[in-house]
């Protein structure tokens, strides 16, 4: 049974099926609900201590499962913190057979990538590789380390649908998890610039630093699987496409894809699918001669191995982050990680809401 699928289909589908499961799941959401605020009590009172890390560092996390750009936006913070001459390590959790690692090096290949479940760890690993300043993806709920700065992200295309948390829906934590973030910034692929910023607006006051951005995720280019020439993403306009998705939310790329004039066949499976030579094949197949398949940057880490090297163009969609709002708050917020990094370049430094910079 394909579990990611149903679970996207009882969060948030309409149907009389869909909605009483949802009343089931609730039970046993109120109880993951109670662990969680037990256990974020115990941090926020100290019974439990987080470690600090050994630079600067930023974290960058999610209130859902899946699907609102969490890593490009990592990915951009990385190469903005490259550009302010530092070297970023970059830190995930080491699970999902390496796709977001892989797809990390290829963003920003300056940075140091580390997977280590063990997040002190990791840290330790990307200093002793050359990492001046941490960027750790996925990390609010990951309590046992304390970055020194937090940013939440939220897609737009959810900011307003009701918060349900796990099994019941895909939030991990509700809105009051935004306190423990510096600030916040909304993605979007199809909800709009102006959407994502009036979410921006209304989030923002909920986190420690007030301050809220928006983000345009958009295909930027297509590069065809195996290498060749790179085309726009007009390239798609008119042709007979097939989606194939292994991702949080497969109809938000489909949905970029149709934008774009492509006539789209959804092709999805569950997120981090491991694809195989059978499913790669039948993929070509669905496209047939005169037609494309298009994947996107996550998935061509596990597609690529097992792609038939006859079978039609597979072009892999890259996303670029185009901050559209809350620019200037951003802007700042790296440049205090940046400074925090070049004062105390091998030692922990903290960074406090107010600016300053001790170690």
């Amino acid at each position: 049974m394909d579990w990611p699928r149903l679970a996207q289909h009882v969060w948030r589908d309409a149907t009389p099926g869909a909605r009483a499961a949802r009343a089931v799941l609730l039970a046993p959401a109120a109880v993951y609900r109670a662990g969680v605020a037990a256990r974020n009590a115990a941090y926020d009172r100290g019974l439990l201590v987080a470690c600090r890390l050994p630079v600067a560092s930023l974290g960058v996390g999610n209130l859902a499962v899946g699907g609102v750009g969490k890593t490009p936006v990592a990915a951009y913070l990385a190469s903005e913190l490259v550009r302010r001459g530092q070297r970023p390590g970059i830190l995930l959790r080491g699970y999902a057979g390496g796709d977001e690692a892989d797809e990390h090096r290829a963003r920003t290949p300056e940075a140091v990538v580390v997977a280590d479940p063990d997040r002190r760890r990791g840290a330790e690993q990307a200093v002793a590789a050359g990492a001046t300043v941490l960027v750790l993806d996925d990390c609010l709920q990951t309590r046992r380390v304390r970055p020194d700065l937090m940013v939440a992200v939220v897609a737009a295309e959810r900011a307003g649908e009701r918060v349900h948390l796990l099994p019941a829906g895909p939030w991990r934590e509700g809105l009051g998890a935004l306190g423990r973030c510096d600030g916040v910034v909304v993605s979007y692929k199809s909800a709009g610039a102006a959407a994502a910023e009036r979410a921006a607006r209304e989030l923002a006051p909920r986190t420690s630093g007030g301050w809220g951005a928006a983000a345009g995720l958009a295909i930027a280019r297509l590069v065809p699987m195996g290498g060749g020439a790179a085309q726009p993403p007009s390239a798609l306009d008119g042709r007979d496409v097939v989606a194939l998705s292994g991702i949080g939310e497969p109809a938000a790329f489909e949905r970029q894809l149709r934008a774009l004039g492509a006539r789209v066949q959804a092709l999805a499976h569950g997120d981090h699918h491991r694809y195989t030579a059978g499913e790669a094949a039948a993929a070509a197949a669905r496209a047939g001669p005169a037609g494309l398949v298009v994947t996107t940057a996550k998935d061509a880490v596990r597609l690529a191995p097992v792609w038939p090297d006859d079978a039609v163009p597979c072009l892999i969609a890259e996303l670029a982050v185009q901050v559209t709002y809350g620019q200037d708050d951003l802007s700042r917020l790296l440049d205090r990680l940046s400074r925090a990094a070049h004062a105390a370049p091998s030692t922990a430094a903290t960074v406090p809401r107010d600016g300053r910079t001790t170690p």
